[in-house]
C-alpha cells in the first residue's frame, strides 16, 4: 500500500511487483482485496490499469522538487530583472501560513520596540530552512545581529550550488519572509539579499524592523 501512497500518478501491477521485488501474482491478489477494502482504485488507460490510493495525500519530495526546480528555472524566460521575483514570494504568503506547520512562540513575539526584537531576529535565523528539500543537503545558517539598527544579517552556507535555479528561490524566499512578518505580525520589515559567493555556494540575507523606538 505504501508503494501506491508514494506514486500519486498511478502505478500497474508490473510496477508495484518490480517495486517491492515480488510476483506479479501475489501483487494482483492483495489488489484485489485493496480494492474490495475501496483503499485504492483504478483508471484504466489504453490496455493498463493504473492503481491509485484513495487516501493518499503524500506528494513525492522527488515530484515536488522537480516541478519547482522547473518552474523556478523557466521564470527565467519571463523575467528579467530577479527583483520582480520579489513579488511572486509576497503573493505566495498570501496564500500560506508561515512558519509552514508551526507557529512563532509567544516569548520571541516583537512588541513594538527595539529592545523586544533581537529574540525574534535570533530565532528566526533558526528557521530558514523552512523549505529543507529545495537545498537537498543540510545547510548551516550563520546570524549576525546589529541591535542599533534592529537588523539581522542570516549567512547561508553549504548550499550545493548557487544555480539559477537557487537564486530564484532566495528572490522569492524574501518576498515570501517580508510579508508573512508584516502580515502575522503588524510589523513593516525588509528583506533582502546582501550577497551571493558563487566560490563559496553561500547566500547572505538580511531582515530589518523599520519601526522607530
Amino acid at each position: 500500500m505504501s508503494f501506491i501512497s508514494q506514486n500519486p500518478s498511478g502505478v500497474t501491477i508490473t510496477d508495484i511487483a518490480n517495486g517491492i521485488d515480488t510476483s506479479r501474482v501475489t501483487v494482483g491478489k492483495y489488489i484485489a482485496i485493496l480494492l474490495e477494502r475501496q483503499e485504492v482504485f483504478f483508471k484504466e488507460i489504453g490496455a493498463y490499469k493504473l492503481y491509485y490510493s484513495i487516501k493518499s495525500k503524500l506528494i513525492p519530495r522527488e515530484l515536488i522538487y522537480s516541478y519547482f526546480s522547473g518552474l523556478l528555472l523557466g521564470l527565467n524566460e519571463i523575467v528579467e530583472n530577479k527583483e520582480k521575483l520579489i513579488i511572486l514570494g509576497k503573493a505566495i504568503s498570501e496564500r500560506t501560513d508561515f512558519p509552514y506547520g508551526s507557529k512563532f512562540p509567544e516569548e520571541i513575539l516583537p512588541k513594538n520596540n527595539g529592545n523586544s526584537v533581537i529574540k525574534f531576529l535570533t530565532y528566526f535565523g533558526s528557521m530558514i530552512p523552512f523549505v529543507p528539500f529545495i537545498y537537498r543537503n543540510k545547510i548551516e545558517v550563520d546570524t549576525r545581529i546589529n541591535k542599533n539598527e534592529k537588523k539581522a544579517y542570516y549567512r547561508i552556507k553549504n548550499l550545493r550550488d548557487l544555480s539559477e535555479f537557487m537564486q530564484n528561490h532566495f528572490y522569492i524566499m524574501i518576498g515570501v519572509i517580508e510579508h508573512s512578518i508584516k502580515k502575522k505580525l503588524g510589523l513593516d520589515v525588509r528583506c533582502k539579499i546582501e550577497s551571493m559567493d558563487f566560490e563559496d555556494s553561500s547566500v547572505e540575507i538580511s531582515l530589518k524592523f523599520l519601526f522607530k523606538g
